[in-house]
């Protein structure tokens, strides 16, 4: 593709990308999507110096979703660290609102806002794909996947109308996600497209590591991605624009993902700890692990409970503050569950099970709009958000397709090994690359439901598993992409075909059959991760 159709192409594909999300979000009608806050919102707002329009100060606790917000609001009692989404909204208010204060902020903005980073992450994979593919290759292999989930449904993109950490990593999955994918349908030769790719993949890893502490697995697997992507043909120096790409993405998400993990057990230590003893370890393993705990044995009338249900009051043996005995305890579930691999297992399986339920329905979507919040709408229960896990237990084990989401980390799994490791021919680089790349967004998945269960049991289990239920449809689609990929290979007019001789300019060297550099006729040059 030559390069004014490639930047053509690239300004359609953020244009429509950052358009549709706003259509999709209702952003300027009265009809407007978000998810209202459970009160963990002012750990982001306050960053801002924001304070909820409502008559009783919070933005929580109204049924709907608090859409307006003033200037000037008090700072953080505990100062929060540095984080994607606190940048994020930091610089949209400070570029939609006066100097005087107090001064009205929408967080529609904010969506609106997302919404365009959105769209420079699409066209910036667009951009990077046009390199080899052509045009119907690039939308449909490298846009469409992590982008068509947040149109189809809201269930992940009404997160951007809210004051949750969650926007910032979902930004972050989809750039990671754009990057990987123009990696898999470009070569190694196309450094400019692979150069910008690699960006795109870094700078994912840094959104989504730094917007808080339960989406590191996705980072840290995405520089670990980078680390294997090839530029270049130079055999000895491929390998060192992704090991420069991913040693600078850990090194500037290391100091606020520590300091986030930090900040988290200074609010949440006694409840975290809390609930993976009593919503998942011992409902799953029993009795038998109180002595391992340090837990008498009346402690186990509690299994199953909720900490916000009491506080924790209830429990014999459990200390209510801060301090060494919660440090403990903790320290000996997280001991006791990597003694007992088949607990992690079940654990691991019913977080697999909860990204069924992405909707998160007791966060309702309804925005108040630009008014003065005053009282509050019923909320009906729902099992997702249940304090007491038998309910949310029966619930989950009623859901049809409980299968699916193992069978989708299995098959991508699977997939990423056999590109890898079976024997590699000239055709097919395509499909190849996109498996590799659904193993990828597997294990960014899996990643991030174990340190959910890990991480706070089963409370909320699936708001925690939210960014990894968004990972495996990513998974699933590309796992098809690659599939049908492989399938048209023979077909050269098809739009999922290796489309290397049809995309160059006519008479360049990637238009004539010939050996790669660094190998001999005949034998098929070196084939990147992707």
């Amino acid at each position: 593709m030559t390069t004014p159709r490639r930047l053509l192409l690239a300004v359609a594909v953020a244009v429509l990308v950052a358009a549709g999300l706003v259509w999709r979000l209702g952003l300027g009608t009265d009809g407007a999507l978000g998810a209202a806050d459970n009160a963990d919102g002012a750990r982001l707002f306050c960053t801002a110096w924001l304070a909820p329009d409502a008559t009783d100060g919070h933005a929580s606790g109204h049924g709907i979703v608090v859409t307006r917000f003033r200037t000037g609001g008090p700072a953080c009692r505990i100062p929060a660290p540095v984080t994607s989404a606190g940048v994020v909204l930091g610089a949209v208010v400070a570029a939609t609102t006066g100097p005087a204060e107090p001064a009205p902020f929408d967080l529609e903005a904010l969506a609106a806002a997302y919404a365009g980073l959105f769209g420079l992450g699409a066209g910036i994979a667009a951009w990077a794909a046009g390199a080899r593919a052509r045009p119907g290759l690039v939308v449909l292999a490298v846009v469409a996947p992590p982008v068509l989930p947040l149109l189809v449904v809201p269930w992940w993109s009404r997160f951007l109308v809210s004051t949750y950490d969650e926007p910032a990593g979902l930004l972050g999955a989809a750039w990671i996600a754009g990057g990987l994918l123009a990696v898999a349908v470009t070569r190694p030769a196309d450094r400019a497209a692979r150069t910008a790719a690699l960006a795109l993949l870094a700078a994912g890893a840094v959104v989504a590591a730094t917007a808080k502490p339960a989406f590191v697995p996705l980072g840290l697997t995405a520089a670990a991605a980078c680390l294997l992507v090839a530029v270049g043909a130079t055999r000895w120096r491929r390998r060192v624009p992704g090991l420069v790409a991913g040693v600078v993405a850990v090194a500037l998400a290391a100091s606020p993902v520590l300091a986030g993990i930090r900040y988290q057990d200074t609010l949440y230590e006694v409840p975290n700890t809390h609930d993976l003893v009593f919503t998942a370890i011992l409902p799953e393993s029993g009795p038998a692990a109180l002595p391992a705990l340090g837990l008498p044995p009346e402690a186990w009338q509690r299994s199953g409970e909720h900490y916000y249900l009491d506080l924790g009051r209830n429990v014999p043996g459990w200390t209510e503050v801060p301090g060494p005995r919660t440090t403990a305890i903790r320290a000996a579930a997280r001991a006791y569950v990597a003694a007992h691999p088949l607990l992690l297992a079940r654990m691991v399986h019913r977080g697999l099970i909860a990204t069924l339920r992405p909707q998160v329905p007791y966060l309702v979507p309804t925005t108040a709009g630009a008014r003065t919040v005053s009282g509050s709408l019923p909320v009906p229960d729902v099992p997702e958000g249940a304090q007491h896990m038998g309910v949310t237990f029966a619930y989950f084990d009623r859901l049809p397709g409980r299968w699916v989401p193992p069978t989708i980390v299995a098959a991508a799994l699977l997939a990423a090994a056999a590109a890898t490791v079976l024997p590699r021919r000239g055709r097919g680089r395509t499909a190849r690359g996109l498996a590799r790349v659904s193993g990828v967004l597997a294990v960014a998945a899996v990643g991030t439901v174990v340190l959910a269960v890990l991480g706070d049991g089963y409370v909320e289990l699936a708001k925690h598993v939210w960014l990894a239920s968004y990972l495996l449809v990513v998974t699933a689609t590309v796992l098809l992409l690659a599939a049908g990929t492989a399938l048209a290979r023979r077909r050269p007019h098809s739009p999922l075909s290796d489309t290397a001789a049809a995309s160059a300019p006519e008479g360049s060297s990637t238009s004539r059959p010939g050996p790669r550099p660094g190998t001999s006729v005949g034998q098929p040059g070196p084939v990147p991760f992707t």
